[in-house]
């Protein structure tokens, strides 16, 4: 009684526990009594056991219902399994941003639910379906595949949006490239990834023997294939927000934030093997004139050409980036004093070719600033600054500019506020150059051109505020702000706000260094 009554309330009833406690003596005292009337007697022995005729003899009558109650209990099983599985998956699918991971996972969680020899998970990109995920039987030849839409059997599952059940391996485009050969897939099973946008790609299973998937094997699949959609579909859009964050909309090259990153990792590569870094900014003279007599369509045009034969022809360790506008940094590690000349009149070479290539002129022409570390500078900011310096130089001294700017530019780092038109409240931005003119802000909202801006440069001073237009958004980077166009006192405003960019620039600057030289 002791024992029950530590588990009463966990492994025994309490109510069962407090009539025992009032009776069991009773009990004891009953089964006693009965056990003196109960005769004992050893086993006989004499008794003989025949074996029967067949294994199953005996079991003739009650077999069938036996049979029945454990194939009814097997489903039971199976059916728990396969809702279990199917639970892990939909948790699976939404757990990562990273499609690669995702797709890992679903494929081998998969397997229990719907046996297959190989797996192939296509995503759609643009009229084609590319393997994103691929394992299993002759993996290798899957994930070479490019599929056009509508052709095979994975590319007329995404056209139809209808899935396909014991289809034939064998039609991929691609797969076998010779009707001649044998494949040792023999059935597979397709259905499409239908997202928010649409179809964005399709799952395939294939299989060594014929016919070898159900119509479980495919409510299963389209179980799950919505919430995979969804999961393929976020992921991708997670790839195209992160890439945008570090990647120039226009020429594909990384973008300024990428480029200030990379520059300071080569610096500290140098700083600790002890070698030399070319630093060269380069800008575009007469781009300003393509813009303005052929459009800027085919000032993009330009802008693209030149980034695709700059990036082909540095070396594989060069980085190259777009600034913003017609500016790009080319960063090269290691680069001799004799080699830079030549470097440098090759790029002019290619912006040259660039503009006659677009516009049948000789119209454009490119002025470059060269700087080397540690001679010129010790961190990415001097650096940046002694190359752009030098550009300016350069493209002042040229007799034809045919580029010239309006007013000169000038440098900044300074936070500052603008609000943008209807809008509910002011957002921060880095300023990072300013001129009478207009000025660049880098910030992550997407502002389309001829917004309004009202910018505030002093949150101690309100005074000094500006009024603007935006004249050109970079997604991921930033935008450029033409000032609104006024009369002398506002000219003169504006210059005090130059000057005061100035002084709070450099200011920064001293503190900034100070800061490196007491490490």
């Amino acid at each position: 009684m002791t024992r029950l009554e530590e588990e009463s309330g966990r492994s025994f009833d309490p109510k069962v526990v407090a009539v025992l406690e009032k009776r069991y003596l009773d009990l004891e005292r009953l089964v006693e009594k009965r056990s003196g009337q109960v005769a004992w007697s050893k086993l006989p022995t004499e008794v003989k056991v025949e074996r029967g005729k067949a294994p199953a003899a005996g079991f003739e009558k009650t077999g069938a219902k036996e049979s029945h109650e454990a194939n009814f209990l097997l489903s039971i099983a199976a059916a728990r399994q396969e809702a279990q599985t199917l639970f892990e998956l939909s948790q699976d699918l939404g757990a990562s941003l990273s499609l690669g991971e995702t797709l890992s996972v679903f494929s081998v969680k998969l397997k229990r639910l719907v046996p297959y020899d190989a797996i192939a998970i296509y995503v759609r990109r643009g009229d084609e379906l590319l393997p994103e995920h691929v394992s299993g039987d002759n993996f290798r030849l899957f994930a070479s595949l490019r599929i056009p839409l509508g052709q095979g059997l994975s590319g007329w599952v995404a056209q139809n949006k209808k899935p396909i059940i014991n289809g034939n391996p064998s039609v991929e485009p691609g797969y076998l490239n010779d009707p001649t050969k044998f494949s040792t897939l023999r059935s597979a099973l397709a259905v499409p990834l239908e997202g928010l946008d649409g179809v964005v790609g399709v799952l395939t299973l294939y299989h060594a023997e014929r016919d070898a998937f159900t119509s479980d094997h495919l409510r299963i699949l389209l179980a799950v294939s919505s919430k995979m959609a969804l999961s393929v579909e976020n992921a991708l859009k997670y790839q195209q927000a992160e890439s945008s964050a570090t990647t120039d909309y226009l020429t594909d090259l990384p973008n300024a934030r990428s480029l200030f990153l990379q520059l300071d990792r080569e610096l500290a590569r140098c700083k600790r093997d002890k070698t030399s870094l070319t630093l060269m900014v380069c800008d575009m003279d007469g781009f300003k004139q393509i813009n303005d007599r052929f459009g800027h369509l085919e000032g993009n045009r330009v802008l693209r050409l030149f980034s695709h034969a700059l990036k082909e022809t540095c070396r594989e360790y060069d980085y190259v980036a777009r600034m913003g506008g017609d500016e790009f940094v080319v960063i090269a590690p290691g680069l001799t004093p004799d080699a830079a000349p030549k470097k440098t009149e090759h790029l002019r070479e290619l912006a040259r070719q660039a503009g006659k290539d677009v516009c049948n002129e000789d119209i454009l022409s490119l002025s470059i600033g060269r700087c080397v570390y540690p001679e010129d500078g010790l961190d990415a900011e001097e650096l940046l600054a002694e190359a752009d310096r030098r550009m300016y130089i350069e493209k002042q001294g040229q007799p034809n500019r045919k580029n010239r700017r309006l007013y000169p530019r000038l440098k900044g780092r300074l936070t500052i506020e603008f609000k943008p038109e209807n809008s509910e409240g002011p957002v921060l931005g880095n300023l990072t150059n300013i001129s009478l003119g207009g000025c660049y802000v880098e910030t992550s909202i997407l502002l389309p051109a001829d917004t309004k801006v009202k910018l505030l440069f002093s949150i101690d001073d309100n005074k000094l505020q500006a009024e603007g237009m935006v004249v050109r958004n970079d997604p991921g980077s930033g935008v450029a702000i033409k000032f609104k166009e006024g009369n002398r006192e506002e000219r003169a405003h504006l210059q005090s706000i130059l000057e005061y960019v100035d002084r709070t620039s450099k200011a920064f600057d001293n503190y900034y260094l100070s800061k490196i030289q007491m490490r």
